[in-house]
């Protein structure tokens, strides 16, 4: 090539200091390659001299000799007038513009032949050279940005680049290695003046089922080109720095490569064994909700996302990572127990979940776990690249891990992210590539703990994808989830509590386990209605009213009974993980009320009714029905006097303007009818249609209201029809049920996985409900299921009913006020207790606790009975801490204690194994137990497992 007297790049900015750091992806990619393809070596050893730049604004005067001028897209705006017209009719003057490197390299002439040079360690090209320009450029804008003053020696740096160039192109590879090693050490030495700790750079491929041979050709070539080239020893003896790459691999990615060849597969277990590749995984397919899940679920659900993972790899995961959703922080404990180095916290799919540091603790019930948090940096575009190595060296100068997570698709990869790796290849100068189990056991180590919440970060926006997505029933889907799981461990706990009974392992179905629970506390069924038994295999004690034949016994359980015909309806307390009979007087058999009995109840007026002229009402409440709106115009309980609480349904359409209602609809009552007016229940109707800002129709309700006798709670069952076709997204297009309290300075707090938390988030997911905590008293919004509430306001929350995509037109709502335990009473609603009559039963048997905790924060989530060969009975205790306040707690049971001690790992044990870890740990603190009873201390939001052996 021709001697060339100046090779420069007119950049759109004054000074490098301002450097864009921001770009469209176009712009910046025209920019880095404009920047870095007059590093080439052809052209440096052609100037003999490093490229320089100009201002587009104040380009150079066009005097003698020749040029090489690069105009990257983002510059030709600013270029003087006639500039680039006098620079093309300049015969000594090259103009060059281009889209990307592959353009400017075509219009300088030199990507026909492109040239290599062959070491014994590496290959050389003109990429290296490219490399140490995006390197140059990086550090000088650091140096500059973040106000430090340059220590480079420009001569020294440009006389070896030149040396370096004259050697590429002569053909001396071992001359040109040595000259280039000591630009890259001289960019390193300028950087070491400011950090002398390296940046992080963690190179990450996300997988998906089309891009799976684009990965396993990856895997091809890095097999086919590594030999020990690659390995960290050979790295060491040849000074050519590893670049290790990552891959994310969840549990549905790890069935798919299972399911290819298994030569496909065999490669990958090499490379990662090999440290060619690191790996994160494990994870859940985005598709499962762990918000709609009890504690437990959500655990099991983990743990058996991992294994199937490790399983169907050969390898267990080092690092836990979802491609798809978040690991709320809750978890931690959970995560832990894998034995993993670390976990990411990102959700690759929806973009939410890191943070403003790169790498935090998480610390949850004294258990902690290292996060990676950092903001994914597209490595497939150029745009994130503008700023990289500022971006770091702010991440140092500010005292935190500076890392920079590299991901992309397998085969989308961008010049400047290959580039990076090129340069790490050469110097750590932009720091040093790691693999992802390597970061966490050997990295730098974070003080910062993760700022995040309980809440699956993202989990709202998961609706929005879904309904957006076209999926149907995204709000009824969610009920069934949440009521199943809760199903599901109603069963569980039904057998504990049998086993516990009997002292024996009960394995049978729910119709069998009625039976056998009847038969463990000593009741035989009945055919007839006079007795009837209420058995709670729940957590929470609850107080429901039966009907039974003659006249009730009034016990210490019966909270009161009223007669209805040849019938007397009790309403009966129930305990948690216990039972209560409802006695009639004549014993076993089945003979109604006599007539005298009835004539006396008339005469005595049976009790307060439950429904009185629109209002609704027992001991602890009264509501009042609008019967223009046919909503709930006022709530009154406690001892503070005026109304409280309202509720209304809602349709919602756009967003809105604080404090207006101009998109939103209005109910309109047309008929309100009581429907029960009993001293045990009251039921009021009311049915009537929404009317749009215009006053067009758009929907129908219908609504049942209902209050039971010594029960703090409001049950609404409602259908709506909707008229109006619902469309885009289900946060601003919906039907809701809205309630309202009245202190505009009220807290809310989330009942999730079993937990109560406090949010501040306008957008809440608790399948459970959501309490709304005032200074005085609170009101409990106990969902059953109905997952999406938005806060509206201050003291309006929407509970959402309906949005596009949704078939069913029935719900139910509960709203409790002043309730003991809001979180056992939201729990509560979900399930009704199983009912047997049985035959005469003694007033000393008519009611029992098998287990029973204390103070009523505490949740008794799972028990798990086993025995082993020699017959002792062991249980494992699941207690949760549901409030974040730590507290002493006593768990008593049916059967005396002989030993109990805390267990780190209840899923990896078997009944053997529990007695040989009881015997390790027999001398463990942490739990006391006599007699009946353990006593421990929780944590606050703690999940403690206890192993306790009990009495034969």
């Amino acid at each position: 090539m021709a001697s060339i007297d100046e090779c420069c790049i007119l950049i759109p900015v004054s000074t490098l200091e301002d450097f864009p750091k921001h770009a469209g992806e176009q712009d910046a990619r025209s920019l880095l390659a404009a920047w870095t393809v007059l590093w080439h070596p052809e052209l440096v050893a052609a100037s003999q001299q490093t490229p320089t730049w100009y201002r587009a604004d104040s380009p150079p005067d066009l005097g003698a000799g020749r040029r090489v001028i690069v105009v990257p897209t983002l510059s030709v705006s600013q270029l003087p007038a006639d500039f680039e017209a006098n620079c093309r009719a300049n015969e000594a003057i090259q103009w060059i513009t281009g889209a990307d490197r592959r353009e400017l390299l075509d219009s300088l002439g030199l990507s026909k032949s492109p040239r290599s040079l062959q070491t014994e360690q590496r290959t050389i090209q003109a990429e290296d050279f490219f490399a140490l320009g995006y390197a140059m450029l990086q550090i000088q804008v650091m140096t500059r940005r973040l106000r430090y003053t340059s220590n480079l020696d420009e001569i020294h740096f440009q006389n070896k680049l030149v040396t370096a160039a004259d050697a590429f192109v002569a053909g001396n590879a071992g001359e040109c290695v040595a000259a280039l090693h000591d630009c890259y050490d001289a960019l390193a030495e300028e950087r070491d003046h400011y950090f002398s700790s390296d940046p992080h750079l963690v190179d990450l491929t996300l997988l998906s089922k089309s891009t799976l041979p684009a990965f396993f050709t990856a895997l091809q070539n890095d097999h086919d080109d590594s030999g020990d080239e690659s390995s960290d020893s050979a790295a060491a003896a040849t000074s050519l720095l590893a670049t290790p790459r990552n891959v994310l691999i969840d549990a549905s990615m790890a069935s798919e490569i299972a399911a290819s060849h298994r030569e496909d597969l065999d490669r990958l277990v090499s490379q990662l064994n090999c440290g060619n590749w690191g790996w994160a995984g494990g994870g859940l397919a985005g598709d499962v909700s762990l918000d709609a899940m009890t504690y437990s679920d959500t655990e099991n659900a983990i743990a058996q996302a991992y294994e199937a993972t490790a399983n169907q790899i050969g390898l267990r995961p080092p690092v836990y990572a979802r491609y798809s959703g978040t690991t709320p922080t809750d978890m931690t404990k959970v995560i832990a127990s894998l034995g993993v180095d670390g976990m990411i916290s990102v959700d690759f799919e929806n973009g939410s979940g890191f943070g403003d540091e790169a790498k935090v603790v998480r610390n949850t019930g004294g258990v902690e776990i290292h996060a990676l948090t950092a903001k994914p940096i597209d490595a497939s575009g150029e745009s994130a690249f503008l700023a990289l190595g500022p971006r770091l060296g702010e991440a140092i100068d500010s005292g935190e891990i500076a890392t920079g997570l590299l991901v992309h698709w397998p085969g989308y990869e961008s010049d400047s992210y290959r580039d990076v790796r090129r340069v790490a290849s050469w110097s750590l100068v932009l720091g040093r590539f790691w693999t992802l189990a390597e970061y966490f056991r050997s990295g730098e180590q974070p003080y910062h703990h993760d700022p995040s919440g309980a809440a699956s970060s993202g989990a709202d926006t998961a609706l929005v994808s879904q309904v957006t997505g076209g999926q149907s029933n995204a709000l009824s889907s969610m009920v069934t989830q949440t009521q199943k799981s809760i199903a599901n461990q109603n069963h569980a706990n039904l057998q504990a509590m049998i086993a516990l009974a009997t002292g024996k392992v009960c394995d049978g179905s729910a119709d069998g386990c009625e039976q056998s629970m009847l038969a463990s506390i000593g009741l035989k069924p009945s055919q007839h209605g006079g007795n009837l038994c209420l058995i709670n295999p729940t957590p929470c004690p609850v107080r429901y009213t039966v009907a039974i034949d003659g006249t009730a016994v009034k016990e210490e359980h019966i909270y009161a009974v009223t007669g209805s015909g040849k019938q007397s309806m009790v309403t009966v307390d129930v305990p948690a993980f216990g039972f209560s009979v409802a006695r009639n007087e004549a014993g076993g058999g089945s003979r109604g009320r006599s007539i005298g009995q009835r004539l006396r109840d008339a005469v005595a007026g049976g009790g307060k009714l439950c429904a009185v002229d629109g209002m609704l009402q027992n001991a602890f409440i009264e509501i009042a029905i609008d019967p223009q709106t046919g909503g709930v115009k006022g709530g009154y309980s406690g001892q503070a006097r005026g109304n409280r609480f309202s509720m209304r349904l809602v349709g919602v359409s756009g967003t809105q303007k604080k404090k207006s209602t101009e998109n939103e609809s209005q109910m309109v009552c047309d008929q309100m009818k009581t429907i029960v007016a009993k001293a045990e229940r009251g039921v009021i109707r009311t049915i009537g249609h929404f009317t749009n800002p215009k006053g067009e129709k758009i929907g129908a309700f219908e609504l049942d209201y209902q209050v039971t006798r010594g029960n703090r709670m409001l049950d609404v069952h409602g259908k709506i029809d909707v008229l109006a076709k619902l469309e885009g997204n289900p946060w601003q297009h919906y039907f809701a049920a809205r309630c309202a309290v009245a202190n505009e300075a009220v807290s809310y707090r989330m009942i999730l996985r079993d937990k109560m938390h406090r949010t501040s988030s306008r957008r809440i997911v608790a399948p459970l409900g959501v309490l709304l905590d005032e200074s005085d008293r609170h009101t409990l919004v106990a969902s059953a299921g109905l997952a999406y509430h938005r806060r509206v306001e201050d003291r309006f929350l929407d509970t959402l009913l309906h949005v596009q995509g949704e078939t069913q037109r029935q719900f139910t709502m509960h709203y409790g006020f002043d309730l003991p335990s809001p979180l056992l009473a939201a729990r509560s609603v979900v399930s009704e207790p199983l009912q047997a009559a049985v035959d005469t039963v003694s007033p000393e048997a008519s009611r029992g606790w098998l287990i029973h905790a204390a103070p009523n924060t505490v949740l008794v989530a799972d028990v798990d009975c086993s025995q082993d060969r020699e017959g002792k009975f062991f249980a494992v205790v699941r207690l949760i801490q549901s409030q974040s306040q730590t507290c002493n707690t006593t768990v008593r049971f049916c059967r005396n204690v002989t030993a109990a001690v805390r267990l780190d790992n209840r899923r990896l044990h078997d009944a053997d194994t529990l007695a040989s870890r009881l015997q390790e740990k027999s001398e463990s603190p942490g739990v006391e137990f006599s007699d009946d009873r353990i006593k421990l201390s929780l944590a606050g939001h703690e999940v403690v497992d206890v192993l306790v052996q009990f009495d034969a």
